[in-house]
């Protein structure tokens, strides 16, 4: 199940009100969490006009994938995947609470320490619900989305796995195979597409 479009909205500008505050406490311009939602639901969106998924289905995941991130940000040993489901589930958001999870993650088939900067139980915890399902196309499309909006703007994956793989501290091997699975996303929705998703929005 789906928040509408208003509930969305509502939902959107809560955890924005929380996340613009804590932006600035961590030395970050205030609203880039904000802008990165946004560019998120833009890139979804874009990419599913032309791959023949819904387009409000994919605004709304991408809108609010990182539920979870202003528990993460207060609340020690917290994944704000997991937080972002719990809290989705509590408002019976079913798609939206399975986004919150799988956004982070290319299939099922990882492993805790692939996601040193969290906590080991969430992350298990993850791959066990995430194994209840198996990944379809909107995974695939937040995921890539996510990908492609670093921060507070709309970029290459190259650049994004440079940010990532510096502010988690990935090893290099972790770094080099989320690359490689990135940019096979990105071929794949090329090949949906029938172009070059970069293209679609304007890079």
């Amino acid at each position: 199940m789906l928040p509408s479009l208003q509930q969305t909205k509502e939902l959107f500008n809560f955890i924005t009100s929380v996340t613009d505050e804590q932006n600035v406490s961590n030395n970050l311009p205030k609203g880039t969490s904000r802008r990165h939602y946004q560019n998120v639901a833009f890139i979804a969106s874009r990419i599913a006009e032309y791959s023949g998924l819904n387009v409000e289905k994919a605004f709304i995941l991408g809108l609010l994938h990182d539920y979870g991130e202003y528990i993460e940000a207060s609340t020690p040993e917290t994944f704000h995947g997991t937080a972002g489901y719990d809290e989705m589930m509590r408002l019976g958001y079913d798609d939206v609470a399975r986004t919150c999870l799988s956004h982070s993650f290319f299939d099922d088939n990882f492993k805790p320490e692939d996601f040193p900067a969290y906590d080991k139980k969430q992350i298990i915890r993850a791959a066990e619900l995430l194994k209840e399902r198996p990944f379809d196309d909107y995974d695939r499309l937040i995921h890539l989305a996510d990908m492609m909006a670093p921060r507070d703007k709309i970029d290459t994956i190259e650049n994004r796995i440079a940010m990532i793989t510096e502010k988690y501290n990935l090893p290099a091997a972790v770094a080099l195979r989320k690359k490689r699975e990135a940019l096979w996303l990105k071929d794949y929705f090329d090949s949906l597409t029938e172009r070059n998703v970069y293209t679609l929005i304007g890079l």
